[in-house]
């Protein structure tokens, strides 16, 4: 009865998940708007059940409480953020030009430039200059200008020509938003990581030969020396491999390899050897065989499936939250998939962590950079609902058996395929993350 509520929590997130790819797939405005009007009802029934249930049935376990009120505040300051006004607006201005924040301070737009990559002519930056109460200001990309409880952001521009002089001329449109309940989502999301942390308690894992589970790879009867040899050797071989593209890839683009699917697989394939190998050390007898299978069958060949082109990294992605965003979700990917494969059950602690360090990091990253730390896109709901199970993986984990322990987590590696397939996917219709 205790992980009902986080199982029913899940569950209601995946078809929320599901009905944010369905709208998005009409439009993305219509998806935001939609997901957002409906999430505001739905919010605070899920607050007061998570302040009402989750005070009464976690008390005594600090990190499940933890995570209660973690979700409880963060809704909480969503509500309020969302219930204040005004709340946001938006400035249309070209050099010369004063706009008016929230009627807090005006700011003197001076100059607004586009820089170019020169290699490729895309855009690599948009930047406004201008002066509030005095003083010079910058707001481009990642970089907003935060004053008296506002946040202003560099959203886009509009190019028009000058019907006297024949000229470009370039205004730029600036958002400015004043979320109130910033504190409370802020305090929410360090409760959140607290309560994730003391879930580092080790798993009793599951041995690759246990009957009872159903991904067994191999009949312990039959060891693995004949061949391990020659397996470890291609292994070694192919960890190298993807880790030289990786290091020219890296030098080639001029950023961490991590930009889309491609990238993002390749990096998972360079990094599994090394679980592998630690895994090994930790006695877990199966482990070169099944991370072997994963990248030779899964990782590399679906790799190159992927659009692989070399671009620059787009302004929204030239941030400080971009390499450990994207490696929080890779590393806690691997774990929590080669976990529903019987390997590492014991770092399944770890995996979560992770899970909950990228949505974290995600949330802070889209404030910074889109004036919201929550935007209802596909990619955000899946990866909240792929959260979601695993917490209620832990919530009931006590009173799972073993096969019942392997299929949960099997459910999870399935949640988290569906997440980057609609990383992969959402090039097919508009959404926040179209550019992975």
């Amino acid at each position: 009865m205790k992980g009902l509520g986080a199982i029913c929590a899940a569950a209601l997130l995946v078809v929320a998940a599901a009905v944010s790819v369905i709208l998005a797939c009409c439009g993305s405005d219509r998806a935001l708007d939609l997901m957002h009007y409906h999430a505001a009802i739905g919010a605070v029934g899920t607050f007061a059940v998570a302040c009402l249930l989750g005070a009464v049935w976690t008390w005594r376990r600090p990190a499940a409480l933890l995570l209660h009120l973690g979700l409880a505040l963060v809704l909480a300051g969503w509500i309020v953020g969302l219930l204040a006004s005004p709340r946001e607006g938006s400035l249309r201005l070209r050099a010369g030009q004063i706009g008016s924040v929230g009627g807090a301070f005006n700011f003197d737009l001076k100059d607004f430039s586009i820089d170019y990559w020169a290699d490729t002519g895309s855009v690599r930056q948009y930047t406004s200059r201008g002066v509030v109460d005095g003083e010079p200001q910058t707001i481009s990309v990642n970089h907003p200008l935060v004053k008296d409880g506002w946040w202003v952001y560099q959203n886009s521009y509009q190019e028009m020509t000058n019907p006297h002089t024949g000229k470009p001329l370039f205004f730029t449109i600036l958002l400015c938003v004043k979320d109130v309940g910033l504190p409370l989502v802020f305090l929410g999301g360090i409760l959140l990581l607290v309560g994730a942390l003391l879930y580092l308690r080790p798993l009793t894992a599951l041995s690759p030969s246990d009957p009872t589970n159903p991904f067994d790879p191999l009949n312990p009867s039959k060891p693995l020396t004949p061949l391990k040899p020659l397996l470890t050797v291609l292994y070694a071989l192919a960890f190298c491999g993807a880790l030289a593209m990786l290091i020219h890839r890296g030098l080639s683009t001029g950023h961490a390899p991590m930009q889309n699917m491609y990238e993002f697989l390749m990096c998972t394939a360079a990094l599994l050897p090394i679980l592998t190998f630690f895994a090994h050390r930790a006695g877990e007898r199966h482990a070169l065989l099944v991370d072997a299978a994963l990248q030779a069958l899964v990782l590399v060949p679906v790799a190159f499936f992927m659009d692989g082109t070399v671009k620059h990294l787009m302004p929204a992605l030239q941030s400080p939250f971009f390499v450990p965003h994207v490696g929080a979700y890779v590393l806690g990917y691997v774990i929590l998939v080669r976990a529903a494969f019987g390997v590492g059950r014991g770092l399944v602690g770890l995996g979560f962590l992770l899970l909950t360090l990228g949505l974290v990091l995600g949330a802070t990253w889209g404030k910074v950079c889109w004036g919201h730390w929550w935007q209802f896109d596909p990619k955000e709901m899946w990866s909240l609902a792929t959260w979601f199970v695993y917490a209620a993986f832990f919530h009931v984990r006590a009173r799972l058996s073993s096969r019942g322990e392997t299929l949960f987590l099997a459910a999870g590696a399935a949640m988290i395929v569906l997440t980057l397939t609609w990383i992969n996917l959402s090039r097919l219709f508009t959404g926040m993350h179209s550019y992975a």
